[in-house]
């Protein structure tokens, strides 16, 4: 038996999110279906986590176990000779059987890309959210710091999360300037939970239209009450940007 780990990017315009639903286009069903085609044996996939519906991955990491000897360069060849044009597989590599995509997992780093204007861009509106040009960035960057930590982030999860443990580490989280007006909301934690980062963002965003003070980011907090927070923001602006392990 082989476990090969693969880092992949996708486009998540497409698909309605990475794991397996039925009668909707997923990445993982894509990935499974080439893998299973070029071994001839049915193939499972495990991915660090799951990605919703129109997000995106720079660099996602699944894993896969096989009966099949293993090229690793020729079967990377392969996915990408086969794989449709929104899926790339940059990385094949055989990894010990205790690595584990999900549980081996160190460190997420999520971005969500926005730009501030009066007026809508078409280009931008492809990979990015608008945000009113009567927005204080300063403020919004302010806001940023009152993630960082260990905390209960209930506040800033769906209600459809069924998640229990709502406890999560925030190592780092910050606004970056890309250029020409384009902006990235940057975030690393040991995991999220179900839209915690767009959650997140759109109480950042709620903090620029002074609807919220930066410092009031600490009582959402502590209530763990999802009302309190700012919206869900759109999903097409994310992106998982990596995923860390020790190994």
């Amino acid at each position: 038996m082989n476990r090969v780990k693969l880092k992949i990017s996708y486009n998540g315009k497409n698909f309605s999110g990475f794991q397996i639903q039925p009668e909707k286009r997923t990445v993982q069903e894509e990935l499974e279906k080439i893998l299973s085609f070029l071994l001839k044996e049915n193939i499972r996939i495990y991915a660090s986590g799951r990605t919703d519906a129109e997000v995106s991955a720079l660099a996602q990491i699944c894993h896969f176990d096989t009966n099949c000897d293993v090229d690793e360069k020729r079967l990377l060849s392969s996915l990408n000779a086969l794989l449709p044009e929104d899926i790339s597989v940059s990385e094949t590599k055989i990894v010990d059987e205790s690595f584990d995509s999900r549980f081996s997992a160190k460190k997420k780093t999520y971005m969500y890309f926005f730009y501030i204007s009066h007026f809508a861009h078409p280009i931008y509106d492809a990979i990015a959210t608008r945000i009113n040009d009567y927005a204080n960035l300063e403020k919004m960057k302010e806001a940023c710091k009152y993630f960082v930590g260990t905390h209960d982030y209930r506040s800033f999860v769906s209600r459809k999360s069924g998640k229990t443990n709502f406890v999560r580490t925030i190592y780092d989280a910050k606004i970056k300037e890309i250029g020409g007006g384009l902006f990235a909301f940057e975030i690393s934690g040991d995991g999220f939970l179900y839209n915690m980062v767009r959650i997140i963002f759109g109480t950042i965003v709620s903090v620029g239209y002074g609807k919220i003070k930066p410092s009031e980011v600490t009582d959402i907090i502590l209530s763990k009450d999802r009302s309190k927070a700012g919206k869900t923001m759109p999903a097409k602006a994310l992106l998982l940007k990596s995923v860390e392990y020790d190994c």
